[in-house]
């Protein structure tokens, strides 16, 4: 009887609120879900599932009240309401919760075969909503491809100007170009070769080999002058003259010299 008269207290506080006070609204749905689940472990199903349902009537976003809606349903032999209620509460909590609840800290009393009927429609509720996200990112990715391939395949596009526009037209080639691309090429200009002097022939005199004493002769005669005065290790030299000896004098002594020698030496 008492489940009945805070089910009925709370749903008149439901309806009395208004839309500032959403945050009451939370604290009654939150509420009417504390006062199923301990039913619920006290082993009242009926009254753990007339909680859970108002509840859920009265538009709880918590994925937690439908999963003991189901553990519910399930105690009370009903066990296909039981899975549809498992699927629900699964779906919201991957996609439709209002905020993030501690699911799996407030199942941790349940276990068993429940437990994990819970976790697959969990797990398949998680596989659902990978899928949707790959194929919705593929469905944008070819939404660009297709826009792209139109955008390049519209006629009414300016059309880009022709390289030849761009670059204007090249100049004509000119034939003296040396470093042109034509294929006429204007011929080197011959270059004269190099004359070699041609060299005299060896005299014998030229000391350093050099062929260059054939210029610088000089006459037999003179050369042969030369080289007597300015040889000085010729045999032939002529002796050079010696200066004539000067005559040794004897120096006078004055006769009052009082240190003469008075041997006269």
């Amino acid at each position: 009887m008492r489940s009945y008269v805070a089910i009925g207290f709370a749903v008149t506080c439901l309806y009395a609120a208004g839309p500032a006070d959403a945050v009451a609204q939370d604290s009654v749905l939150a509420e009417l879900y504390g006062h199923g689940v301990h039913s619920y472990f006290a082993g009242q199903y009926q009254d753990a599932h007339e909680y859970f349902t108002t509840a859920i009537d009265q538009g709880t976003r918590d994925p937690r009240t439908f999963y003991f809606r189901g553990l519910a349903y399930t105690s009370l032999g009903r066990p296909d309401e039981a899975k549809v209620d498992f699927q629900k509460g699964a779906e919201l909590e991957t996609n439709g919760a209002d905020r993030v609840y501690p699911i799996s800290h407030s199942l941790q009393r349940v276990q068993g075969k429940t437990r994990i009927a819970i976790e697959r429609q969990r797990q398949q509720a998680r596989l659902a909503a990978r899928t949707r996200t790959v194929k919705a990112s593929q469905a944008r990715y070819e939404q660009l491809q297709d826009a792209e391939q139109r955008v390049l395949r519209d006629p009414s596009r300016p059309q880009p100007a022709a390289a030849k526009e761009l670059v204007g037209t090249p100049p004509g080639e000119d034939p003296s170009d040396p470093f042109g691309g034509g294929t006429e090429s204007v011929a080197p200009k011959a270059v004269p070769a190099p004359v070699t002097p041609a060299e005299p022939a060896d005299s014998g005199n030229d000391l350093f080999g050099d062929g260059d004493d054939a210029g610088d002769a000089m006459p037999a005669d003179d050369a042969a002058g030369a080289d007597a005065e300015i040889d000085p290790f010729a045999d032939d030299a002529p002796p050079a003259e010696s200066p004539p000896a000067a005559e040794e004098a004897t120096p006078a002594v004055p006769e009052d010299d009082p240190f003469a020698d008075p041997f006269g030496e």
